[in-house]
C-alpha cells in the first residue's frame, strides 16, 4: 500500500456537496475521488507543460510563427472546439 499523506483544503460548499454525492454515488471515500481526480489534473497539466516545452523548442529550432499564422491558428481552434479562445480560457 502507498504512503498517505494528509491534506487539509477549502472549496467552495457547492463543490464540496457535489464531492459528496460523487463519493456517495460512487460508493467511494471521498479521499480516493479526490486523489483520483487530482491524478488526471496533474496528468494534463504536466502534458500542457510538455507540450509547451516542445513547441518552444520547435520555434526555437525553425522560426516562430507570425501574428498573421496565429491568427489563423487561433480561428482553427475556435472552430475545431466550437468556442473562442477567450471562452475556453474562463471555463
Amino acid at each position: 500500500m502507498a504512503e498517505k499523506v494528509k491534506f487539509s483544503v477549502s472549496v467552495d460548499a457547492a463543490l464540496g456537496e457535489a464531492l459528496r454525492r460523487c463519493a456517495e454515488e460512487e460508493d467511494e471515500q471521498i479521499s480516493a475521488v479526490v486523489s483520483r481526480a487530482l491524478e488526471e489534473y496533474l496528468g494534463k497539466r504536466r502534458r500542457l507543460r510538455e507540450g509547451r516545452r516542445a513547441m518552444e523548442e520547435h520555434f526555437e529550432e525553425h522560426g516562430w510563427p507570425t501574428s498573421e499564422e496565429l491568427a489563423e491558428a487561433d480561428a482553427w481552434v475556435d472552430d475545431l472546439f466550437g468556442e473562442t479562445r477567450e471562452e475556453r480560457r474562463s471555463a
